[in-house]
Formats: C-alpha cells, sequence, structure tokens
C-alpha cells in the first residue's frame, strides 16, 4: 500500500476553509428551500450547491481520514504512546 504524505498543517487549514464552505452552501441552500417555489435558475442554483456540498463534504471527509492516518505511528501505537518491548 502506498504512503501518502500529508503536510499536517497545510491540511489543517484545507479543513477549516473546506467547514466554512460546507455552512456556506448549507445555509445558501437552506434559504432556497424556504421560497414556495424556484425559478428555473434558483433549481439550477441548487443542484449545483448541492453537488458542490457533497464534494466538499467528500473531501473533508478524505482530509480528516488522511490526517489521521498520518498521525498514528507506523507501529499501530496512539500518538505519544511507546510500543510494546
Amino acid at each position: 500500500m502506498e504512503k501518502i504524505r500529508v503536510d499536517v498543517n497545510s491540511a489543517t487549514v484545507e479543513l477549516v476553509e473546506l467547514r466554512e464552505r460546507h455552512s456556506q452552501l448549507e445555509r445558501r441552500l437552506s434559504e432556497l428551500d424556504r421560497h414556495l417555489s424556484l425559478t428555473p435558475d434558483e433549481q439550477l442554483e441548487r443542484a449545483r450547491l448541492k453537488k458542490e456540498k457533497l464534494r466538499t463534504k467528500d473531501r473533508i471527509a478524505l482530509l480528516a481520514a488522511e490526517s489521521a492516518t498520518a498521525s498514528t505511528p507506523s507501529n499501530g501505537a496512539p500518538p505519544g504512546t511507546r510500543p510494546a518491548a
């Protein structure tokens, strides 16, 4: 299995930015959902936002998993612990 190097600092910054973007998308989708009916443009916007929100959520999950993998020692022991002798 190929090991992936993750710069924890840049991954953390990207996670924060992605979570903020996800929240923005959620708020806009909530605004659109409050409308009784949507114009064709709003329908297209809603579909685009839903797709972007899903891609953002997937990227957040991927970065979180990579970050967790990068912070776990190769011996399988939790970070900050010593391997058994």
